[in-house]
C-alpha cells in the first residue's frame, strides 16, 4: 500500500537534520547512534521463535483512550460517539480459520492472540471459540489475550475455566492512578487492580502490563506503577511504547529530554536490582541488551509484517495486521472457515524504509524500522520524530552496557535466563519501544 506521507517533504526534513543530542549530537543524522561490536564474552542463546495468529474478537471497546489506534486507521467504522463499529467474529468458522493458518507452524510453536476492540466485551464468544479450537486433540495452540483489565473481576469470576486457559495477559495500563485514568477514560485504575488481585487465584499464565506513551506522558510513572503491581504478584512483565499517530510531538525537545532523564532513572533501577541478583522483566530492554550482548540482527520489522506466516482475522478477512487501514486485507475466510491469501506480494508494507534511510541507520539491528502502521499511516515529521527517539533509546541503553556486563559476570548470569525469563516475551508485543 502506498504511504500517507510526501516522500519529498521527508527527503527535505532528513536533509535539515534533527535535534541536536550534547552526547550523540544530531539525532536525525542515521549514523548518531550505532551498535557496537560484541565482545563475545558473554556467549550467546537460542530464540523460540512462535507463529502467531491474532483474532479480533469484536470491535466494541469500553475505554475511549486518548488516541486509540483504531480512530487512526479504521475511521470509516467508527460511529461519532467511538463505539467500534467492525464486525463480530463468527466463532466456529474463525477457530477453524486459526487452525488452518497455523497447523502449517512447521516446528515453531503457535499462539492464537485475541484482540479487539475489548475481548472481555464479548466472553461468550471467546468461551465459542475456545470450545471450537480445543475441539480437535491433535492441535492445541496457546492463547494470549489483550485487554484493558476494566472487567478482569467479571470475567475472572464468571468464565473461571477459559480465563486459566489463557497461556499470557496483555493489560494495558498508562501509569498511576491519576495519570491512568486521563488517558484511558471508559476504565479506572481500582478497578483494574481489583480484577489482577482476583485473576491471581484463576490465571495459569503470566500478565505483561503493556503502557503506549503519548506527549506530557510520564514513562516513570507507568514503571511504578508496574513495580507496585509486581510486589503484589499482579504482575510479571513490562512493556511501553510510543503511540502510533499522526499527530507531530509539538515539543520535541522537551519530550526527549523527559523520556531519556526517564529511561535512564529506570535503567539505574534496573542496575540496582541486578546487583541483588533479581531481573527485573522490562521485555524490550532486556531484548535489546540481548542484541548488544550477540550483535544479533532482527531480520524483519518488529512485528513481521512483510512475512507470510503470521496474520490477523478480522471480520471474515485476513490482514498482516489488524490496525492496519482496512484497504489492506490480504485474504478472506469462506463460511466453513478455510482461508483464501491472495498470495500478493507483502514487501509494500515495509516501502517507508527506504525513505527513512533504515537500512543505513546505526540501530537499524535492534529497531528493524519500527511500527509499519506508523510508517504508512503518518506523516513525515512524526516519522522522523520516531527515528531520533528510536537512537536516543538505544544510545541510552548503550551507556549502561559496561554496568550491566560488570553486575553479570559477577553473578555469573547466563544470557539464557535473560531470555527465557524476559526478552522472550517480546515477541508477544510491539517489540520495540
Amino acid at each position: 500500500m502506498k504511504p500517507l506521507y510526501d516522500p519529498r517533504e521527508m527527503k527535505r526534513l532528513r536533509q535539515i537534520g534533527g535535534m541536536m543530542h550534547p552526547q550523540f549530537g544530531d539525532l536525525g543524522r542515521i549514523g548518531s547512534v550505532t551498535m557496537p561490536v560484541p565482545s563475545g564474552l558473554h556467549g550467546d542463546y537460542e530464540e523460540r521463535p512462535f507463529r502467531f495468529v491474532h483474532l479480533s474478537v469484536t470491535g466494541i471497546c469500553n475505554a475511549r483512550c486518548v488516541g486509540c489506534i483504531n480512530n487512526m486507521t479504521l475511521g470509516e467504522k467508527r460511529g461519532s460517539d467511538g463505539i467500534g463499529k467492525l464486525p463480530e467474529t463468527v466463532p466456529e468458522r474463525d477457530a477453524r480459520a486459526a487452525r488452518h493458518l497455523l497447523g502449517g507452524a512447521n516446528g515453531k510453536e503457535a499462539v492464537l492472540c485475541l484482540y479487539g476492540g475489548e475481548p472481555l466485551l464479548a466472553m461468550g464468544k471467546v468461551e465459542k471459540l475456545c470450545r471450537e479450537l480445543f475441539a480437535d486433540p491433535g492441535f492445541r495452540p496457546r492463547l494470549m489475550l489483550y485487554t484493558n483489565g476494566q472487567l478482569l473481576s467479571e470475567a475472572a469470576a464468571t468464565f473461571a475455566e477459559v480465563m486459566s486457559r489463557i497461556w499470557l495477559y496483555s493489560v494495558s495500563i498508562d501509569g498511576r492512578e491519576a495519570q491512568h485514568n486521563s488517558i484511558r477514560i471508559g476504565t479506572d485504575l481500582k478497578a483494574i487492580r481489583s480484577g489482577l488481585r482476583l485473576l491471581k487465584g484463576v490465571r495459569r499464565g503470566p500478565v505483561l502490563m503493556w503502557s503506549t506513551l503519548r506527549e506530557g506522558q510520564s514513562l516513570l510513572d507507568c514503571f511504578e506503577e508496574f513495580l507496585s503491581l509486581k510486589e503484589e504478584g499482579c504482575v510479571e512483565h513490562f512493556f511501553w511504547h510510543w503511540i502510533e499517530t499522526k499527530e507531530v510531538l509539538h515539543d520535541f525537545g522537551r519530550y526527549a529530554a523527559i523520556y531519556e532523564e526517564e529511561l535512564r532513572r529506570i535503567m539505574d533501577a534496573y542496575c540496582e536490582a541486578l546487583k541483588k541478583g533479581e531481573l527485573i522483566s522490562v521485555v524490550h530492554i532486556n531484548e535489546l541488551l540481548l542484541y548488544l550482548l550477540t550483535g544479533r540482527k532482527r531480520r524483519t520489522t518488529g512485528c513481521g509484517v512483510e512475512v507470510e506466516g503470521n496474520y490477523d482475522i478480522m471480520g471474515g478477512r485476513i490482514y498482516t495486521c489488524a490496525d492496519m487501514p482496512m484497504a489492506s486485507a490480504i485474504g478472506t475466510i469462506e463460511e466453513d472457515g478455510t482461508p483464501l491469501l491472495d498470495g500478493g506480494d507483502l514487501s509494500a508494507f515495509t516501502s517507508y524504509k527506504d525513505d527513512l534511510g533504515c537500512y543505513q541507520c546505526g540501530v537499524h539491528a535492534y529497531c528493524g524500522g519500527r511500527c509499519p502502521v506508523q510508517g504508512l499511516t503518518s506523516g513525515a515529521e512524526r516519522l522522523i520524530q520516531y527515528c531520533q527517539l528510536m537512537r536516543l533509546h538505544v544510545g541510552t541503553v548503550i551507556d549502561y552496557l559496561p554496568r550491566i556486563t560488570e553486575i553479570m559476570a559477577r553473578q555469573a548470569l547466563p544470557l539464557r535466563r535473560i531470555y527465557d525469563e524476559s526478552a522472550f516475551f517480546a515477541q508477544f508485543t510491539d517489540v520495540t519501544p
